[in-house]
Formats: C-alpha cells, structure tokens, sequence
C-alpha cells in the first residue's frame, strides 16, 4: 500500500506486515541534546531515516557509536537498534537538504527580562536557508523549541526566507510543533501525547507533519491544527497552567496543615472529581521546577506586561 500527501507518495508497506514499511520520507533533527536525541531515535523507530546534527561533536560520535548522547531511560536501546536508519552529522546544510522535513530543536535560553532567546535558532536558519535554496522540491522545517508568541512568523520565517530566496507557504512550508514531555519519560510521551499540535504555515505543511506523527503516536492522539501564533501560546499556557495547579494545591496543603482534621489529598481528590478542574496535577507536595515550568512563567509574565 501507498501512503500519499498532495500527490507525493510518503512511505509504503506490506499490509500484511505493517513492521516492514519503507518509508520514503526523510527526517533532519538540528540538536541533539536532551530533548532533540530522543525524538531522533523515536522517528527512526517508527521506520523513519534520520539524521540528527549538532555543533557538538559528542553528542554526534556518540550517535554514530550506537550510545546514546545523554541520559534519559530507554534512550540507548532506540538507538543501538535503529543505527540502520539513524546517523549524525556536524553538517547541517547537507542534513537539510537531504531531509523532506527539518526539526529545529535548539536550546532557547531565557533572557535577562524573561523572554526566550531566538538566538541558536535564527543561527540554524542560514543553514537550513542554504539548504532550502539548493533543494528540489517542497521541504517542510518544524521548530520545536518553546518560543514568545510571534517569534516563529516573525523571525524564523523571514531569516528563512532571506537566506533561501524563497517564499515561505509556497517554495517551502514551515510548522510550530513543541513538545509536551517530561525529563526521564520522554520517549513515552513523544509516543502517547495528550494532543499533537501544529502550526502552519500553509495546510500542506500541517497535512504533511500530522501524516508523520501519525505513524509516531501509538496512542492515537488528536491532531490540533492552527496558525503560529496560537499555537506558540497554547505552548506556554498548558505549561503555566499546570504550575498553576501545582501552586494551587500547595497553597490547600498549606491551609490543611494549619486546619485541625483537614487533610490535602482527601480535599484534592473531591475538587478534582469536578469535570470543570480535574485531578491531573492538582495534589499538595513538592513545588513544581525543572529547566522549563519556572521559566515559561517568566516568559508569560513578559509577554503580558509586553502587550
């Protein structure tokens, strides 16, 4: 069987044996650090070829070794079973213009007011801008990375743009898809997410990367489709919400302790039991922190006092 997208044949395989498929569509991972190695290894489980690129020899060598670049559980079985269909490289032009479609997944540090820096990714553009230029074809970049509301349309794609001579939503098609994982199960969660979110540049950008996750998910999770800019802040708002609830619960815990005969979990589990809130989250305990959770408040903080 044949699985298309605009015409464009993507992968086939045996119905009768969907483990032998052989996919057509090529996959380009920029960073391979804690959260780029892992979706590398993952795509090339799902059948895809990938190749992940890094200015960092290590982590390269140790992909090309069979090991696994960092810590993370499972991380080195995915990669010392998959080395027919994953490699890595320091050369991300020639990765990008291999690839049907590019990963951005750069490191987006946080600045001195709380915003995110844009500045490993705008150095990837070049690059990839070179790449896009030479290649034949419609090719699709992805950014991962967690970013302010209006970075991707309105810096990514223009650096792409200028370094490529191309137009973006025509000659080549660019997507918003961050993550929504957790340090020590990110493998999983790639696999099973709770939604699957996309911005698009155009609905053959979107179509084509819901058809790759399509194949990742094992879950079947719901594909949420729309422009960058609310996709960027739906990023930042389901992360802060969840802190929110973290804080809120505390915040009981702290009542509770002080209240002769209140105890936190029962009161949790009886206001999570309303549809309206929910239990996910919601349980008095440690404070939420992490590299991302405390950082993406700051972020939201700027963006409103911004606006």
């Amino acid at each position: 069987a044949e699985f298309r997208v605009a015409g464009r044949k993507l992968f086939a395989y045996d119905s009768n044996d969907p483990l032998s498929i052989r996919h057509m569509m090529r996959i380009a991972v920029i960073g391979l650090g804690k959260l780029g190695s892992v979706p590398a290894a993952v795509l090339a489980e799902a059948g895809y070829t990938v190749i992940g690129v890094d200015i960092d020899p290590r982590p390269v060598n140790a992909v090309r070794q069979g090991r696994a670049p960092v810590r993370e559980p499972g991380l080195e079985v995915l990669i010392a079973r998959n080395r027919q269909r994953l490699s890595a490289t320091m050369d991300c032009e020639q990765a990008a213009a291999e690839a049907d479609i590019t990963f951005i997944v750069a490191p987006t540090p946080s600045e001195p007011d709380g915003a995110f820096s844009m500045r490993h990714v705008l150095a990837a553009a070049e690059p990839l801008g070179r790449a896009l230029a030479r290649a034949q074809g419609f090719r699709v970049v992805v950014l991962s990375s967690t970013v302010l509301p209006g970075s991707t349309g309105g810096l990514l794609q223009p650096a792409l743009e200028s370094a490529s001579g191309k137009r973006c939503g025509e000659d080549f098609g660019l997507c918003y898809n961050p993550e929504f994982i957790a340090l020590g199960t990110v493998a999983r969660d790639i696999r099973n997410p709770d939604i699957v979110l996309i911005g698009e540049s155009d609905p053959r950008s979107g179509e084509l990367l819901e058809a790759l996750y399509r194949r990742v998910c094992v879950n079947g999770a719901p594909v949420r489709r729309m422009n960058f800019v609310n996709a960027e802040l739906a990023k930042i708002s389901v992360n802060t919400y969840v802190t929110l609830k973290i804080s809120y619960a505390n915040m009981l815990a702290g009542l509770c302790e002080r209240l002769p005969g209140a105890d936190v979990d029962v009161v949790t589990a009886a206001v999570g039991g309303d549809s309206r809130i929910g239990t996910k989250c919601l349980k008095g305990g440690l404070g939420y922190g992490g590299p991302c959770f405390p950082r993406d408040n700051l972020a939201l903080d700027t963006l409103a006092r911004r606006l």
